[in-house]
């Protein structure tokens, strides 16, 4: 009974801890490369992988001078359809390659949606808040970093 009354317990705070956050703000691309930078990644338009009027804008926060450690991609898309179709699609992707020892998270909420997956060395991230989005697709040693730029940014 103990047990129940403790689940019950941490249920409900997690409930209302969430539930207290319901909304959050998207960074613009400028203050995305504005705080990559601060934050020691080298930044990158890339816009010329996609088709003209595709996206609004596409930046690459690279870590790594010679050699690229990993990459985090920051989207801006016209609408909010857009980036949801574009999380669904990178979330099927991370849960295709899902291995039988992996840890994840997933969170949808009015204006945002996460999913983070660490499997078979990866840490994955694709984080939506309305129509902008990051994904992550990098060395499990560079978890925590890239978790405290991501509090940094608000994804």
């Amino acid at each position: 009974m103990k047990k129940i009354a403790l689940v019950l317990v941490v249920a409900l705070s997690l409930v209302m801890f969430v539930g207290c956050q319901t909304t959050r703000t998207p960074v613009t691309a400028d203050k995305f490369a504005t705080k990559a930078e601060e934050f020691g990644y080298t930044v990158q338009d890339a816009m010329n992988q996609f088709e003209e009027g595709a996206v609004k804008n596409y930046l690459l926060a690279l870590k790594g001078i010679d050699n690229i450690d990993y990459q985090i991609e920051f989207a801006e898309v016209h609408t909010i359809e857009q980036a949801i179709a574009a999380y669904q699609e990178n979330y099927s992707d991370f849960e295709a390659v899902k291995g039988s020892m992996s840890s994840s998270s997933t969170m949808n909420m009015k204006n945002y949606s996460y999913y983070k997956l660490t499997t078979n060395g990866r840490y994955h991230v694709i984080s939506r808040i309305e129509n902008t989005f990051v994904y992550i697709n990098a060395s499990v040693e560079y978890k925590d970093e890239i978790i405290e730029f991501l509090k940094i940014i608000g994804y």
